[in-house]
């Protein structure tokens, strides 16, 4: 629970039984000699709590990839089992290709990440129960305020790794509107549940004996990139102080099993759902504009609308090491980050029929890719704008469109910049 202290505080303990951390931030942990006392202590310590935060993270995340790849691949085999269903007992038609380079490659690609997905939200949901999320506040307090904030914005930061949307939501409990303001255009450069089926694909390619390393470096650095924005922003839009805060600390609990178990329940409920509606569509969408228009007998070499269209937006990624196809991907995935990978779905099958369905395979034989731009386009996945639905969020929070703009244009430019950088330097290294 997080309260507004609006009294000055010069430091010493408080009357709530907290110490000043010097900086007029009042942090509430308990000084008592119980077990929790004593836990307390440690996890809120500047140098222990900070290694144990990151030491949880990095659990979190090697659960999430390792014990999710056993179902991720039983799901890619049944994709497959269907494709070759398909391919055996239907005729060339465009109903065949729509079944195999739609559905299987384009919602199956999707579809193969959602144990990862609901591991992820059953250690957040450990994270929430047990109530560490206020200890994680608490060390994190600090380091926050460099920025000009304080360890209450922190917590609706760590809910973005589950969905960028509820996590500005959930700014709604930061009293000071500057404050609130400047905790949502961070927001978006944390990087949520959606953006993993994209890390997990190119870092399982290229960065497979590094993949947990890889990913901590990503989400590690997309924190630091938001934080230094929001820095920047601080700068430009708001210089006044921020009120001194008490971070009180609920007891530490035992998290539910049951609890867990529902939320990740909840969380597969919301994926499928998402899968069988509005990736479902997108797919739909994306293969008729893959598919059409038809080559005409005798004529030249068909280019699709879609890459028509990539090949008009190339010039702009290029310099990232973007081909058109890539492109599109992330076009697409202004709408939701799940298009990426199905956009990618389709637009990756094979030229003779499909011989394999796993769309990591397809990619590591085109050759197009490198481990240069590969990481440059997991970059640029990473750090531009989220989603529609989160700048629409942003916009109905803070009650006016210009926040939302400045969100959109600011993580567009740089996603650009960071990963053409990225790239440059690392047609040096590799």
């Amino acid at each position: 629970m997080i309260h507004n202290n609006r009294h000055n505080h010069t430091g010493g303990i408080n009357h709530a039984g907290g110490d000043n951390d010097g900086d007029g931030n009042i942090l509430n942990v308990h000084r008592d000699t119980t077990p929790q006392g004593r836990v307390d202590r440690i996890l809120t310590h500047r140098l222990w709590g900070l290694l144990i935060f990151i030491g949880i993270i990095w659990l979190m995340f090697y659960c999430t990839f390792n014990l999710g790849a056993y179902p991720q691949g039983w799901i890619e085999s049944l994709m497959g089992w269907l494709s070759r269903i398909v391919e055996e007992n239907m005729g060339i038609s465009w109903f065949k290709d729509f079944l195999q380079k739609g559905i299987i490659d384009g919602v199956g690609a999707v579809l193969a990440f959602l144990p990862n997905i609901i591991i992820l939200f059953f250690f957040m949901s450990i994270l929430q129960e047990s109530n560490y999320l206020s200890r994680a506040a608490t060390v994190m307090d600090k380091y926050m305020h460099f920025i000009g904030l304080h360890g209450s914005s922190f917590i609706p930061m760590l809910m973005g790794f589950g969905c960028n949307v509820p996590a500005i939501m959930a700014t709604r409990s930061i009293e000071r509107r500057s404050d609130r303001i400047l905790t949502m255009l961070a927001i978006p450069y944390i990087p949520c549940s959606a953006r993993m089926p994209v890390f997990l694909v190119f870092s399982g390619i290229f960065f497979r004996e590094q993949q947990v390393l890889v990913m901590l470096l990503l989400y590690g650095g997309s924190i630091f990139i938001g934080i230094l924005v929001a820095l920047i922003y601080k700068y430009i839009f708001f210089r006044a102080k921020s009120d001194d805060y008490i971070i009180e600390l609920p007891p530490l609990n035992t998290p539910s099993f049951i609890t867990s178990l529902r939320v990740m329940w909840d969380a597969a409920s919301e994926y499928l759902k998402k899968i069988g509606t509005v990736v479902l569509l997108a797919v739909v969408i994306i293969w008729a504009l893959d598919y059409f228009p038809l080559q005409k007998e005798n004529g030249p070499a068909r280019e699709s609308y879609l890459e028509q269209f990539g090949k008009a937006v190339e010039p702009v990624m290029k310099p990232l090491g973007f081909d058109w196809k890539m492109s599109v991907a992330l076009v697409t995935g202004i709408s939701a980050k799940e298009f990426i990978v199905s956009t990618l779905g389709v637009l990756y099958q094979s030229e003779e029929g499909i011989s394999e369905t796993d769309l990591a395979e397809k990619l590591s034989k085109d050759p197009h890719f490198t481990k240069a731009n590969t990481l440059s386009f997991m970059i640029f996945s990473l750090l531009y704008l989220p989603c529609i639905a989160t700048a629409a969020t942003i916009k109905r929070e803070s009650r006016s469109w210009k926040w939302a703009t400045v969100s959109i244009v600011s993580t567009l430019g740089v996603a650009w910049i960071i990963s053409f950088i990225v790239f440059r330097v690392a047609l040096i290294i590799f």
